[in-house]
């Protein structure tokens, strides 16, 4: 039985276009806004559940159990899924979400199959709890409460993140809508005045008036003889 199907994640393409559109403008744009995400730790968050899980599946006895045949086969099977899933799938998406964890849809992928393994423990454990001995019933009560925690502790994370990533987008796009506004109208161009000296005050003027000439003397000439 499969604990897992994998569903692929679309993956968020409109923030990295933004940045490479913003550093594809010129230098006169406005400065761009530098991403900062919250980064998702997810194997410090599961890791300590996973091996308590782990622990407390591989100690179980099930066919001791006091339960009907087809009761204690659907338990091995279930308990089965569970050790493959912790052996064959988790630590590969582990491993992809630790190599992004700035990226939310690894870690979704983490918490999808999570969930999956939390509904599988329980069923596991509502058969130990009347059927097995109260030490694994015990085991297995302790460990579904550390892989609850660490469940909820996983998707708070997701949660933070993603919302953290929604705040950039905003940030980017206005700052990509700034940078890519049409550019101011030019600045009118500046009159340039001739300097000439100073202006001619009115005593100036008066002196520089033009001298009238000396009125032509005039000789009348004599009667003559």
């Amino acid at each position: 039985m499969s604990i897992y199907s994998r569903a692929r994640v679309p993956a968020v393409w409109l923030a990295v276009l933004l940045v490479s559109t913003l550093r594809a403008l010129p230098q006169t744009a406005p400065e761009a806004v530098q991403p900062t995400v919250a980064p998702i730790k997810s194997s410090a968050i599961l890791q300590p559940a996973l091996t308590e899980v782990q622990s407390a599946i591989s100690g179980l006895n099930i066919p001791r159990w006091k339960a009907p045949g087809e009761v204690k086969g659907e338990a091995q099977q279930n308990a089965a899924s569970i050790q493959r899933d912790l052996s064959d799938t988790l630590p590969g998406l582990l491993t992809k979400a630790d190599a992004e964890p700035s990226a939310v849809p690894p870690a979704f992928a983490v918490y999808r199959n999570l969930d999956a393994l939390y509904d599988v423990m329980l069923r596991v454990y509502g058969t130990a709890s009347i059927a097995a001995p109260q030490p694994e019933g015990d085991s297995l009560f302790s460990a579904l409460r550390k892989l609850e925690s660490a469940r909820a502790q996983l998707g708070d994370a997701i949660l933070s993140s993603s919302q953290t990533n929604e705040a950039q987008m905003v940030k980017l796009q206005a700052a990509l809508k700034a940078a890519t506004a049409a550019p101011p109208p030019p600045a009118p161009a500046k009159t340039s005045v001739i300097d000439d000296g100073p202006t001619p005050s009115s005593s100036s003027k008066k002196k520089r008036k033009t001298a009238k000439p000396p009125a032509s003397s005039t000789t009348t000439p004599g009667p003559t003889g």
